[in-house]
């Protein structure tokens, strides 16, 4: 078989072209029988003829088999190619040759390519370069898959930062830092410059705004004489976010101008403000004008009820008045200022007035007695007492508690005291009275109905029993209500003991002289 495709090496490939032109030169020359095998074949011939014999006795495929084999190109080494000229094959006889090819072309249609080596070369090129292309992309798809492109994250907050490093399998290095410039939790740097390659699972810093410092202490402006647009630019520039600009209505301070400022912390003043400090700045909007666009219902038995669901829905101040009334319950509009169907705006003024129910007239009890005055009137609750008035006539009315032509309704209480007068105090004699009487016959007969009798004691010898009243300066008279009046009680000096008997005369005389004294 080696024999074989030498015929296609540099020198006998050669020869072989030449073998075949020969071959069609002499093609006019009658057929050569087929010898009977030659004493002087040589190796390569007795080769061919044992392939062909083989092929005769093989099965189809194991022909084909044999055929592709064969028929395979062989890569030679340029080396081999290049043989001296000393180790050129020598050709072999024509005879011999149409003899090998005769029996050769009954198996195979050999055809020779001119351009086999080019061909051979060029493989190699394209398989060489393939190679390479090859190698290049499998490493670029590897780069592509273990790096990333970084983003510009300016402006970006440190969500996105997670987000892009949690799609990428990137580990985080972020460290905070404040700025006036940035918001809070906003990109201020990053290490890795936007549009380069970063191997994913590699650490990248970034430095993240925690915003303005806190703690850092502005002097707030005087407000008073800045206008709200020049508070909004000192709150903007200082990024004073907790100095909240407010506006509210006001009927004394013009639009745009200073009304006051609120500190939430009460020690903080503007000197010593923070950027944590919490301080409300107002500003006036001007008086506050609605347009007249509510109507007012007709409440007339309505209940107050409504009245004040209605007023605070649409913020109208509405005074109520109460009345009493013999015909409307308690509780239900008896009338209104304002007549229905009538426009008004927020915060507009109207008066309703309300029934209290019916009502319960005080008389005047002086047309009473102190005997009837109790059930004068049905629903009042009248209390009576009678005290000594000196000026006042017994039986006549002192005073009331409530003015005749009251009217109490249900809210009010109906509870009435009425005073009558016993008339001036009439004092009767307490003479054979004990002592120890003196004060409950005072508080009984006088002051318990509202006079107010003081006394006084003294002693004095007597022949009547010890402690009896013997001497009062005042008795059997009228007196007046704040009278002083005095008591001499016995000693019992001279009275008569039980059992004990008389001494005749000298019992008299002292009788006597004491009674003179």
């Amino acid at each position: 078989m080696s024999d074989f495709l030498s015929n296609f090496s540099n020198d006998n490939y050669k020869d072989t072209m030449k073998s075949k032109k020969e071959k069609q030169v002499e093609e006019p020359k009658e057929e050569i029988e087929t010898p009977e095998p030659l004493l002087n074949e040589t190796e390569e011939v007795q080769e061919l003829k044992k392939i062909r014999k083989r092929k005769r006795h093989s099965s189809p495929q194991e022909v084909e088999s044999e055929e592709l084999r064969t028929a395979e190109p062989q890569i030679f080494d340029q080396a081999e190619m290049v043989d001296s000229e000393e180790e050129k094959a020598i050709p072999l006889p024509v005879s011999v040759s149409a003899q090998v090819e005769e029996e050769f072309d009954d198996l195979h249609e050999v055809s020779i390519d001119p351009a086999y080596q080019k061909k051979q070369r060029n493989k190699k090129i394209i398989i060489g370069v393939s190679s390479a292309i090859a190698l290049i992309a499998i490493y670029m798809v590897y780069y592509q898959m273990t790096h990333v492109k970084m983003p510009d994250f300016a402006e970006k907050t440190i969500i996105d930062v997670k987000k892009w490093a949690n799609e990428n399998r990137m580990e985080l290095d972020v460290k905070q830092a404040y700025s006036l410039k940035e918001e809070a939790n906003v990109v201020m740097k990053q290490d890795v410059n936007p549009g380069k390659k970063v191997k994913k699972g590699k650490s990248v810093k970034f430095t993240i705004s925690e915003g303005p410092n806190p703690e850092e202490v502005i002097k707030l402006p005087d407000f008073k004489t800045k206008s709200q647009e020049e508070a909004n630019q000192f709150v903007k520039k200082n990024k004073a976010d907790n100095v909240n600009i407010l506006t509210e209505y006001s009927d004394k301070v013009e639009k745009g101008k200073f009304t006051k400022i609120e500190f939430n912390d009460k020690e903080v003043t503007a000197d010593t403000y923070k950027r944590r400090d919490s301080v409300n700045v107002y500003y006036s909007k001007g008086k506050e004008t609605f347009e007249k666009n509510i109507s007012v219902p007709d409440f007339t038995g309505k209940m107050k009820s409504e009245v004040e669901e209605w007023a605070q829905k649409n913020t109208v101040t509405v005074t109520y008045e109460e009345a009493d009334s013999d015909k409307v319950e308690e509780g239900k509009v008896l009338s209104q200022n304002i007549e229905k169907n009538k426009k008004i705006a927020k915060h507009d003024k109207m008066t309703v007035k309300v029934s209290v129910g019916k009502a319960a007239v005080v008389p005047n009890f002086a047309d009473y007695s102190a005997e009837s005055a109790q059930s004068a009137v049905e629903g009042l609750e009248v209390s009576i007492k009678q005290v000594f008035a000196d000026n006042v006539a017994y039986g006549q009315v002192i005073s009331q508690s409530v003015p005749a032509g009251t009217r109490l309704t249900g809210k009010d209480s109906k509870a009435v005291k009425v005073v009558y007068s016993y008339g001036q105090p009439y004092i009767k004699s307490y003479f054979g009275q004990l002592e120890g009487d003196i004060p409950k016959l005072i508080y009984d007969d006088f002051n318990s109905k509202g006079a107010n009798i003081t006394y006084g004691i003294y002693y004095m010898d007597s022949d009547q029993e010890k402690g009896q009243i013997v001497k009062m300066n005042l008795y059997n008279q009228y007196i007046a209500s704040d009278a002083y009046i005095t008591f001499g009680i016995s000693n019992g000096r001279f009275a008569d003991q039980p059992g004990k008997q008389e001494r005749g005369s000298d019992k008299e005389d002292a009788k006597t002289q004491a009674m003179e004294k």
